[in-house]
């Protein structure tokens, strides 16, 4: 097939474009494609700018890395453990992604010798350079070999092309741009043959082989397929509209078997998890099913309808277009609309997520600038992609006119410059594949300025100046536009490297060392808890490779219930984290670090339900020390011009606590003593909302224990011990110790205060504050308390309650028990109203004492696939209600247990709305609950070993198992109730042993 550029010289008249010597064609088709490879060898050098971190710039990339690394033994990804624990999870999605990475691995190794970590960072600037390449046969098909070049020129140093495919960053939306533009390709080169010949067999070949691979590597991938599905139903319909019904018969025999071949690949390989979207890949058939018969009526349907005019074919279609829909919408309900629902924000977690986050039309335009400056720019791609539209819109409009058969091949590029617009409008997650369609057309706009070159009426002499002229005037955009992306990967390279020197990445230096710490001191089955930011480090295999309750793919239900934790105090911020497993709580409140949760608490406290959605004020703030004035009344801060009074100034240097009086702001200040490299107090100030002021997530993370709510904190205290602290490495290079993050052990039951009878008064002798033993002070010595003693234990129970517990006193002479004592036995506590319990005991002289409660609870962690029947299962859902079956799966302990129970464990995670449910009310505000609704019995293990145990059992779930609690909630809550998700858990109960406490 001739390119649109030769088409047009041949039809045009004697000194119109044939004046040109031949070299100068040779150089267009051949020349410029030898410059293309060379423009993909410069694209692939920018994006490599970063190859060298140890680390990935994208937070997400470390979670591909793992699924990477298990598609390099398995293939297709069968199962993750490290997130959603304890069960771990069966990946789905776009696991094609890791199964064409772990190819390029192979031959990379074979060929260059790369091992799995080397291959994984270069891919993403290899797809990079491919694309280039992709964009150059694309463009050149659809317009000329110029428009061709120059949109490889834009693609090769074009910031807004380069996000999702620099080293570091492994997501799918840079792997489905390369595949479908390629796929586009040959779909174009299949078509654009009128007869069989060896282009129209390779066009074929190429694009059913390529078509499962664009929808098997990025979520979003459905994108491809509405394109190619809009193309297919529309323009047939403009085909008969015009009445050319040669054109229609001959697109629809060559596009729609084609197409729907295309389609039925992509279902089959979506039963092996290659491929994620099988439902809407079935959605397209059956519309590409309803499509054929709307042809075969457009065909053959003038016996019975009216065709004499385009009014009357018009009108018919749209017809039959509203019959369609009204009978699609009866087969698939609201589910129609769900198809791109991640893209909106549709719930309150949407709303928080920065990738879901709408831009204005300004940011919009202003992305696609050579030099890209958030709202600002010079936004030279857009103007030209603007040009381009008209461009591709009028000539569009004459093929219709002229009823070209060649209609397709500009609809293409119309709809999807149109429809990546209209998606980067409504989330920003869409821009790259916005800017990858905006060069497209930018690029047909600058081709169309040499096509009209050659088809001067001039001489040689002058279309060869203007020629140079197009050049000179055009070439400074992509070099504008590298040398910014060349210079902003350095200088991105060597912010990482300031933060972070050691392990240089995305992961700051205070992360690092604390998940290294992890890593070498923690069990290998221990469960982190962490803001969900940063799940996938705790991961990752790189750091500390443990298992997080939630990440960014992962949990989505739980975050609520880790917001509701963080962001309140008390009762109110008590959640059940031991139905996790969870060991640790990491915390990340650092001023001087803008990844932290400083900056973004506003969404932990929005979905925790601290704050309503109509209060914007910001959660955290920092002052310089010099900001804070004082006065004999008041404590304010100096804010520009003014002064802000805070309701409550907390002096943590002095140790006092200060309210403002007159009018104040609803801010709690914290007056913060920072220590210096010389050991000198270097303070500052910290601002929070007063709603949150005292919540767990600000105590723990800067490690504050003051509450003005009773025994809160100290019961905190209790159950979360400090274990490590990480410091801000950029900080303390400055001289300043910033503890940026905190490692936190949990347990879910503690004693946070002892008191003894000491001459009829209960004396305290302990508290988890200030510290303490089994021992009294008696005037300026310290005795310890031996022989028979009555005691007053303060146990916070945190999240869940005691049952049934038996309290239990042991003595230690170094590792060697010397006495142990039942205390009490039957022991019940309700968690949200905890009572001290008195016990006697007889205590000797010993090193070391400790109080443990014995009492069932969830152990173990599973390590392998769930399979039910013999399949694999989802390790959350293995059975459905009213399904029943043999469970079998892999079960690793940190140690041996007897008597053990194997279930699946009910949970309904919802939310209830007090205020109604539009979630863009100002009053908005969610009450997250987690609730356990029972245990379904699947067997019952003598005993169990450290480490992997393959366990199985017959289980049957009652088919009203969630209904019927669901419909309590309903009746309770009304309308204002939202189920969030519903979770059939494996999890294995024992005796477990619980330390109290420990001390002397």
């Amino acid at each position: 097939m001739k390119t649109e550029a030769k088409e047009k010289l041949k039809k045009s008249k004697p000194g119109e474009g044939r004046a040109f010597p031949k070299v100068y064609f040779y150089f267009r088709e051949y020349g410029l494609a030898l410059l293309v490879l060379l423009l993909a060898y410069v694209g692939y050098k920018i994006r490599a700018v970063t190859s060298s971190f140890k680390l990935f710039l994208d937070p997400d990339t470390f979670y591909h890395f793992e699924m990477y690394k298990l598609a390099i033994q398995d293939w297709i990804p069968k199962y993750f453990a490290y997130a959603e624990p304890p069960m771990g999870i069966k990946p789905g999605g776009y696991l094609g992604l890791y199964t064409v990475q772990a190819v390029f691995y192979k031959v990379a190794h074979a060929l260059f010798g790369m091992n799995e970590f080397g291959a994984f960072k270069v891919w993403p600037p290899f797809v990079g350079a491919m694309t280039v390449i992709a964009v150059y046969l694309v463009v050149r098909k659809l317009h000329s070999d110029w428009a061709g070049f120059w949109g490889a020129a834009l693609m090769t140093g074009f910031w807004g092309a380069i996000t999702k495919t620099y080293s570091g960053n492994n997501r799918g939306e840079g792997p489905f741009v390369m595949f479908f533009l390629f796929a586009i390709y040959f779909l174009l080169l299949y078509l654009d043959e009128e007869h069989w010949n060896w282009k129209k067999v390779l066009g074929l070949v190429f694009f059913i082989t390529l078509s499962p691979l664009y929808m098997g590597v990025w979520a979003g991938s459905s994108l491809g397929i509405m394109i190619l599905l809009a193309t297919g139903v529309i323009v047939p319909v403009i085909f008969f509209t015009i009445g050319d019904t040669s054109n229609l018969k001959r697109f629809v025999v060559e596009y729609y078997p084609t197409f729907g071949l295309s389609l039925v690949t992509g279902i089959l390989l979506a039963r092996s998890g290659f491929v994620g979207i099988r439902n809407f890949l079935v959605f397209s058939f059956e519309v590409l099913i309803a499509s054929t018969v709307l042809v075969l009526i457009m065909l053959y349907g003038e016996r019975f309808l009216n065709f004499s005019d385009w009014i009357h074919r018009l009108g018919t279609v749209i017809a039959i277009g509203i019959a369609g829909f009204l009978a699609f919408y009866a087969y698939f309900g609201k589910a129609l609309f769900n198809f791109l629902r991640a893209a909106t924000q549709s719930t309150p977690l949407y709303q928080t997520v920065a990738e879901l986050q709408t831009p204005s039309w300004r940011e919009v335009i202003a992305t696609f600038s050579l030099k890209p400056k958030g709202s600002n720019g010079d936004s030279i791609i857009f103007i030209l992609s603007i040009i381009g539209l008209a461009i591709l819109g009028w000539k569009f409009y004459l093929e219709v006119k002229e009823k070209r058969y060649e209609t397709y091949k500009h609809f293409i590029p119309l709809f999807h410059y149109l429809g990546t617009i209209y998606l980067f409008k409504q989330a920003v997650r869409f821009s790259f594949q916005a800017s990858v369609a905006a060069i497209i057309l930018a690029a047909i706009a600058m081709g169309e300025a040499f096509l009209y070159v050659e088809r001067m009426k001039d001489t040689v002499t002058v279309k060869a100046l203007y020629t140079a002229f197009l050049i000179l005037m055009l070439v400074p955009m992509p070099y504008v536009a590298a040398i910014y992306s060349y210079n902003n990967q350095k200088s991105m390279m060597n912010s990482y490297k300031t933060i972070n020197p050691k392990m240089p990445g995305s992961v700051p230096e205070a992360w690092t060392d604390a998940l290294m710490w992890l890593k070498n001191n923690s069990d290998p089955y221990a469960t982190l808890l962490s803001w969900w930011d940063y799940g996938y480090w705790e991961e990752s295999s790189l750091l500390s490779h443990r298992r997080a309750v939630s990440d960014g793919g992962h949990g989505y239900d739980r975050r609520y219930i880790i917001a509701k934790f963080f962001s309140h105090s008390g009762n109110a911020g008590e959640v059940d984290l031991e139905a996790w497993g969870d060991d640790y709580v990491i915390t990340f409140l650092d001023p001087f670090d803008q990844q932290s949760d400083f900056g973004k608490f506003n969404a932990i406290a929005y979905l925790g339900g601290a704050i309503a959605y109509g209060e914007r004020y910001p959660m955290f703030s920092y002052v310089s020390y010099n900001d804070i004035v004082t006065t004999n009344e008041t404590i304010a801060v100096k804010v520009g011009n003014g002064y802000v009074v805070p309701e409550i100034v907390v002096d943590l240097i002095r140790g006092q606590v200060f309210k403002n009086k007159g009018q104040t702001y609803p801010f709690v200040l914290y007056i913060y003593p920072y220590r210096t490299s010389n050991n000198q107090l270097y303070p500052i100030g910290i601002i929070a909302y007063e709603k949150i002021a005292f919540s767990n997530y600000l105590q723990l993370g800067l490690g504050i224990p003051i509450s003005l709510a009773g025994n809160d904190t100290a019961k905190l205290f209790a159950n979360f011990k400090l274990e490590y602290t990480g410091y801000n490495g950029y900080v303390k290079r400055q001289g300043v110790y910033d503890p940026s993050v905190r490692v936190y052990k949990f347990t879910p039951f503690a004693i946070y205060r002892i008191e003894a009878m000491e001459n009829g008064t209960w004396t305290k002798v302990y508290d988890s504050i200030n510290g303490g033993g089994l021992e009294v002070k008696s005037g300026n010595t310290t005795l310890p308390l031996t022989g028979e003693q009555k005691l007053k234990l303060y146990i916070s129970a945190f999240g869940r309650d005691v049952k049934n517990g038996t309290l239990i006193f042991e003595a230690y002479n170094g590792t060697k028990l010397v006495d142990r004592q039942v205390l009490v036995e039957g022991l019940n506590i309700d968690h949200l109203n905890e009572t001290p319990v008195e016990v006697t005991v007889n205590i000797p002289q010993a090193d070391k004492y400790r109080f443990v409660l014995l009492q069932e609870g969830p152990v173990g962690v599973t390590n392998g696939p769930v399979y039910v029947n013999g399949k694999i299962a989802n390790p959350s859902m293995p059975l459905k209600p009213g399904e029943s079956g043999k469970i079998e799966l892999t079960e690793a302990f940190e140690k041996g247990y007897t008597n053990v129970k194997f279930t699946l464990r009910g949970v309904v995670y919802y939310y209830v709305t007090p205020n109604g449910n539009d979630i863009y009310k100002p009053e908005f505000y969610l009450e997250p609950h987690m609730d356990i609704i029972g245990y379904i019995p699947v067997a019952e293990l003598d005993k169990v070993q450290r480490g992997d145990n393959v366990i199985s059992g017959q289980a049957s779930v009652p088919k009203d198992f969630f209904d019927s609690y669901v419909q309590k909630l309903k009746k309770e809550y009304g309308n204002k109730v939202v189920i969030v998700s519903k979770r059939l858990e494996p999890i294995f109960l024992a005796q477990k042993e619980y330390m109290l406490w420990e001390g002397h």
